[in-house]
């Protein structure tokens, strides 16, 4: 076996050779990405295996701004998401690290890697990347007639196949890598994989533990609902002795869209706690929801209509301009299945009933429960955590409504003892601090790389402020 792998591995790079980026075909596209480079590397499709097959990744490169001293890598989350939803924060990236080449690869199965469904999620597909009508039907016909390929689509294999380009692409000098939220999860199982010489690593938006069975994806909605109820009480504790209170009458409003038929007419079809949940991720609209509750005691639906539609224009606008944006939903399922839903048995009535009285929900657990999709077993390394940690900041808001801060907290005491952590919280901000909170962000990593302490380990935001 071993001589057998040694060949593969030397066929592997011979098909490689060195990788030589070039101009990307979407480099006018859009002014941001005009100044990239792209690649496209073979890697083996099952590390470690008897298949010879290899799958395709996809890189692109932001040349550093000044005289390069090094590189960092963006992981992208999701599961399912291309390396297209870091894009809007590269330019932030690049003022930080103005000396550094940045790497934002699509993890196999994203973007323009290689897909669980090479047909349907083609860019050249009629809803491109994204699935449409009758592409869901044989995509999953797909899936189940090549499972043993499905398999392959395992958070292991993504990170065996970052730490090959990581290794193949960086060049000399300083290497840093950056996760947010699902990418977390997948920076640690590449540290867990064996030594990378690394400077730095960056986590934002910190998974909780594997294994965790309180702040697991079945429970999102516990967590949303915690972090809204927080919210309500900040928000009523501002206004004094108002009565009822803003989670009495969220409470009153979510009773009267399932029974009172004249009041819910005039609302979105939308269950109005998912509704209520989704705003907690946006700044400018979670300042709102006193608002939105009040007016809707009024059966005044008019807040309401207005805050969906800012939600709904901002996803819209931020990845509306690359053609990689949708999220890839057979590697979620796949990934989510196989190793992110530790109550697999769950039913989707279940669900229903565990949210009963919950005022900030999430469609998540509903939507993985009652899985038939094709699953991977777990490996070794599944609920583990690294031997060794590079100098490491993870940077977590107080108010994130996805993965918990208490979540977060369990998992670094995990880690405390792997090598040097900082943790440090942006006070109310919720999920993704690069993206809504800017200047924490900068503040935390300027602080970090200087060797300096953050008083209270705790930044501030204006961006993510509740007034």
């Amino acid at each position: 076996m071993k001589k057998k792998l040694s060949v593969l591995a030397f066929l592997f790079i011979l098909m490689n050779g060195k990788a030589q980026f070039s101009v990307c075909e979407d480099y006018n596209k859009t002014p941001e990405l005009q100044s990239s480079l792209c690649v496209t590397l073979n890697v083996p499709l099952a590390y470690g295996t008897d298949m010879d097959e290899t799958i395709e990744l996809f890189v692109r490169k932001f040349p550093a701004q000044k005289e390069r001293k090094g590189s960092i890598w963006l992981v992208a989350g999701g599961p399912g998401e291309s390396g297209a939803s870091l894009y809007p924060v590269v330019g932030q990236f690049a003022e930080l690290f103005p000396d550094l080449d940045i790497f934002v690869p699509d993890h196999r199965g994203t973007g323009l890697s290689g897909k669980i469904c090479p047909k349907e999620e083609s860019v050249e597909s009629v809803g491109g990347i994204a699935l449409v009508g009758e592409e869901w039907g044989s995509c999953f016909g797909y899936m189940f007639s090549h499972q043993e390929y499905v398999k392959t689509f395992s958070i292991t294999n993504a990170a065996k196949d970052l730490g090959y380009l990581i290794n193949e692409l960086s060049g000399e000098g300083k290497h840093y890598v950056y996760g947010v939220s699902y990418g977390t999860q997948l920076v640690l199982r590449l540290l867990q994989l064996g030594p990378l010489e690394l400077d730095g690593v960056f986590l934002d938006s910190l998974v909780p533990l594997q294994d965790d069975m309180e702040y697991d994806l079945g429970h999102r909605s516990f967590v949303t609902h915690s972090v809204g109820q927080e919210l309500l009480e900040y928000y009523d504790g501002k206004a004094g002795k108002e009565s009822p209170s803003l989670s009495e009458q969220l409470k009153t409003i979510i009773k009267r869209s399932k029974g009172d038929d004249a009041f819910a007419q005039n609302l979105p079809k939308q269950d109005i706690s998912i509704l209520f949940g989704m705003m907690l991720d946006l700044p400018t609209v979670r300042r709102k929801i006193p608002e939105i509750i009040r007016s809707l005691s009024k059966d005044d639906a008019g807040p309401l209509n207005s805050a969906i539609a800012e939600i709904t224009a901002f996803y819209r606008d931020y990845g509306e301009k690359y053609s990689t944006s949708s999220n890839s939903i057979p590697l979620a399922q796949v990934i989510t299945a196989s190793e992110n839903n530790p109550r697999p048995q769950l039913k989707k009535s279940e669900v229903v009933e565990e949210s009963k009285g919950l005022l900030f929900t999430s469609p998540l657990p509903k939507l993985i429960a009652e899985n038939t999709m094709p699953t991977y077993d777990h490996d070794a390394y599944f609920a583990g955590v690294p031997e060794k940690m590079p100098p490491t900041l993870i940077i977590h808001g107080s108010l994130d409504p996805k993965t918990h801060w208490e979540g977060a907290k369990r998992h670094v005491e995990k880690l405390s003892d792997k090598g040097s952590i900082e943790f440090v919280t942006v006070r109310n901000a919720p999920h993704f601090i690069a993206l809504f909170a800017p200047d924490a962000f900068k503040e935390a990593v300027m602080a970090f790389l200087e060797g300096k302490s953050i008083a209270g380990n705790e930044v501030v935001d204006t961006n993510v402020a509740l007034d």
